[in-house]
């Protein structure tokens, strides 16, 4: 549709690159599974900064622990084929609400902005130059009213929308808009709004003001949005090789 980023469907989560080129029309994308071996979980585990392992320590689960340091251990190593840095030696900072961002780089027009997000076994990482990308990742589960869930947060008439759709296009609805909110929050730095301008809206991609929400494609069980400040015409979507 008009105003929609080409995906590159020959090379769709297709392995990426080892020296990837980030342009400013790009949006690029790395799909990562979490559950790896124990030797990965191990190497990413020694790149964490001291506030991350902190917080890996403190996960009560040994698999939502492993999750959580594949996933960022992750960020560093897709950021260091950016940066030409070791993934060890990455900085980031963070705003006020807790974003993170890449330290030590020029602010403006060759700026590199990343969002990460996770959910069950599967985590994103999208990347963006000159502006700002958020991608939010949910899987769909079967064990939650989502009916419920769209009355609480969701805008008028979208919970009505939803309970009168089937199983299981109500659920997948549910979840397509709840992530379109997370991605478009993530990218702004603000709170999750209850309301978007234009998320009813059939039209691809949905338009917030200056951001672009657009849906991307990771299978059945999950649904995602990436979130861009502007129109992107090219999604670059690969899996990070973890050996």
């Amino acid at each position: 549709m008009s105003g929609s980023p080409s995906f590159q469907a020959a090379s769709l989560w297709a392995p990426g690159p080892a020296a990837p080129r980030l342009l400013k029309h790009e949006v690029h994308i790395w799909r990562v599974p979490l559950d790896t071996a124990e030797g990965v979980v191990q190497r990413y585990a020694k790149v964490l900064g001291p506030g991350e392992r902190g917080r890996a320590e403190g996960c009560p689960l040994d698999q939502q622990r492993a999750h959580f340091v594949v996933a960022h251990g992750a960020v560093r190593a897709v950021l260091a084929k950016y940066t030409g840095q070791a993934a060890a030696d990455i900085r980031l900072t963070c705003s006020p609400r807790g974003r993170p961002f890449l330290a030590d780089q020029p602010r403006g027009r060759d700026e590199i902005d990343f969002n990460l997000t996770h959910s069950g076994g599967l985590a994103l990482i999208a990347l963006a130059r000159a502006g700002r990308v958020g991608v939010d990742l949910e899987k769909i589960r079967s064990d939650i009213d989502h009916a419920s869930m769209a009355k609480r947060f969701l805008g008028p008439g979208e919970d009505a929308l939803i309970e009168s759709l089937p199983e299981p296009a109500g659920r997948r609805a549910f979840y397509t808009r709840w992530t379109r909110r997370e991605a478009y929050a993530k990218a702004a730095d603000i709170p999750i709004p209850r309301v978007l301008d234009d998320t009813d809206s059939v039209r691809l991609p949905v338009s917030v003001g200056r951001w672009k929400l657009h849906d991307l494609p990771v299978g059945q069980d999950y649904c995602a949005t990436v979130a861009t400040d502007g129109p992107r015409t090219s999604m670059r979507c690969w899996t990070l090789e973890q050996k």
